[in-house]
């Protein structure tokens, strides 16, 4: 079906690609590859089952959708949530003359208490299928990022779900406590007044990722 297949918007900058996080789908990063794509930029908005494929599969989908555009150069990412970790993976088997720069929104890159939780309640356990149970605190083992990678990592401080704030810490988007983003050999980290549903189509979001698409770490 059309939305199974990746959302291609033609360009003549570099190439993005665009990843959502678990349990959404691509429609949730469009508004993010739309303004991006307004700007230049060639993006890859690209659906894939976050909660039935394991995280090696998803990496090799997303590899083969890359393949086919191998010939327009090095590859940006912008992700969100789940989206980041398996942008980790990807980016341990991607040749460095394809990586581009990367931005995280709301990643989970320590693990998620949250999915801790949900580990140890049976009947939910089965709703994270095998790439969201890869994000427990236990679980998690992507990848560090590339020394020669500019990366960003933007958070949320916006609570906007109730139910899950007694397992996060004071600072969190109502899914991912703001500490739960960090990782070493980031070039930026970034807090802001959203939550985790709606960060990617913040206008102050798709500001900041645009700039560093664009011009990288700063000085």
């Amino acid at each position: 079906m059309p939305w199974h297949q990746p959302r291609i918007r033609a360009g003549n900058g570099d190439s993005v690609i665009l990843l959502h996080g678990l349990w959404r789908s691509m429609w949730a990063m469009d508004p993010m590859a739309h303004f991006l794509n307004k700007q230049g930029f060639y993006t890859i908005n690209v659906p894939y089952p976050s909660f039935r494929k394991s995280i090696t599969e998803i990496v090799d989908q997303i590899l083969a959708i890359i393949d086919q555009h191998s010939h327009r150069g090095p590859v940006h990412f912008v992700t969100h949530s789940l989206g980041g970790i398996i942008t980790r993976q990807l980016l341990a088997e991607l040749p460095t003359t394809q990586m581009g720069r990367v931005v995280m929104l709301a990643p989970p890159n320590q693990g998620s208490e949250i999915i801790d939780w949900l580990e140890r309640c049976r009947p939910l356990k089965k709703t994270l299928g095998p790439a969201g149970a890869k994000l427990s605190s236990a679980q998690i083992d992507a990848p560090s990022l590339p020394n020669a990678l500019d990366s960003a990592v933007i958070m949320g401080k916006r609570s906007t779900i109730p139910f899950f704030r007694w397992l996060l810490d004071s600072e969190n988007d109502g899914i991912v406590s703001v500490e739960r983003g960090k990782i070493d050999g980031l070039n930026e980290f970034h807090i802001v007044d959203c939550d985790h549903t709606f960060i990617p189509t913040a206008p102050e979001v798709m500001a900041k990722t645009h700039q560093f698409l664009v011009h990288g770490k700063t000085t």
